[in-house]
C-alpha cells in the first residue's frame, strides 16, 4: 500500500514538475511574440508619422458639414489640420484638454494639442 501512495505521489509531482516546464516555455514564446508585435507596432507608427509630415490634407468647400472631411481625421493630428479639414469652430474650450465645438453638437477633443476623440456632426 505504501509504495502504490509513493508511486502515485511521485506520479503527481511528475505531472505537476511537466506542466510547470510546459507553462514556463509557453510564457516564454508568449512574451517573445509580444516583444516582436511591439517592434512592427513601433515601425508602423514611425511609418505613419513619416507619412503624416509629407502629407497635406485638404477638405473640400463644405468643411465640418462634410462627413468625407470628418472621416479624413486621425489621432494624433494637430489644431492646424484640423482646422485645415473642418474650418474654424464655433467655439473652443482650452487647456492640455481642449475641444472644439462645431454645430450639430459636432465636437473634436484634444489632449495636448493632438486629436484625441472627435464626434461628427448629427443629422
Amino acid at each position: 500500500m505504501l509504495k502504490t501512495i509513493t508511486f502515485i505521489g511521485f506520479l503527481a509531482f511528475s505531472v505537476a514538475l511537466n506542466v510547470h516546464a510546459d507553462d514556463s516555455a509557453r510564457i516564454d514564446r508568449l512574451e517573445k511574440q509580444v516583444q516582436e508585435l511591439k517592434v512592427r507596432l513601433s515601425d508602423l507608427e514611425s511609418q505613419l508619422n513619416d507619412q503624416g509630415e509629407v502629407q497635406k490634407f485638404v477638405a473640400n468647400g463644405d468643411g465640418w458639414e462634410s462627413l468625407a472631411n470628418w472621416r479624413k481625421l486621425t489621432t494624433a493630428m494637430g489644431y492646424d489640420d484640423v482646422e485645415r479639414i473642418l474650418g474654424t469652430p464655433e467655439r473652443v474650450d482650452g487647456g492640455n484638454l481642449a475641444r472644439w465645438y462645431y454645430p450639430n453638437r459636432a465636437e473634436v477633443v484634444f489632449m495636448r494639442g493632438k486629436v484625441e476623440s472627435w464626434s461628427e456632426p448629427r443629422q
